[in-house]
């Protein structure tokens, strides 16, 4: 197989840039969906008590968001490499790679599966508990943010031709094409 492009996230995009774009689209994201969330689930009063689930479901949704990229690529097992490392003592640190090429459109599906089940659940749980929904908006909305590296790496791949296969590394992804294919 034969290099058709390499993205180097750290070089195209930075740490801290993908940090301030993933707050504002948190903010931006909390601003359009509760106002007219109170309106379409008919919330008219907020309770809150169960803060401490509403913090253990900030805490959560980073490794669920995780879990939900591994299990469509679960069934290649060697292919993806996992670590988990714990910062300050309680901060999951979760990576997974895949370090041997996949489809194109495998990797498309990784990529969103998180944001559609969690924010689907998420939607849900608005129209069941409606007097949480503050607290379930942060939620989504900090998930949103979580997702926009996601997509940034999507839009890359999404250009790539049909029959591309994708493979991880150090630096970013790199777009590979069969020899015959180019």
């Amino acid at each position: 197989m034969n290099s058709w492009k390499t993205i180097n996230f750290s070089r195209q995009y930075g740490s801290q840039r993908l940090f301030i774009l993933s707050s504002l689209t948190m903010l931006l994201t909390f601003i359009f969906v509760y106002v007219p969330a109170q309106f379409l689930f008919n919330a008219h009063s907020f309770y809150d008590n169960y803060f401490y689930l509403f913090l253990l479901g900030l805490w959560l949704i980073y490794p669920l968001h995780k879990l939900f990229h591994y299990l469509p690529l679960a069934h290649h097992g060697n292919k993806v490499k996992k670590e988990l490392s714990i910062k300050y003592g309680i901060l999951p640190v979760i990576q997974i790679k895949v370090f041997e090429p996949i489809s194109k459109w495998q990797f498309i599906f990784a990529l969103f599966a998180p944001f559609i089940i969690i924010n689907s659940i998420l939607i849900f749980a608005c129209y069941i508990y409606p007097h949480y929904l503050h607290y379930i908006t942060i939620i989504l909305a900090f998930h949103a943010g979580l997702c926009l590296p996601d997509f940034i790496c999507a839009k890359n791949v999404l250009f790539a031709p049909n029959c591309s296969y994708i493979e991880e590394n150090d630096d970013g992804i790199e777009i590979l094409l069969h020899k015959n294919d180019e």
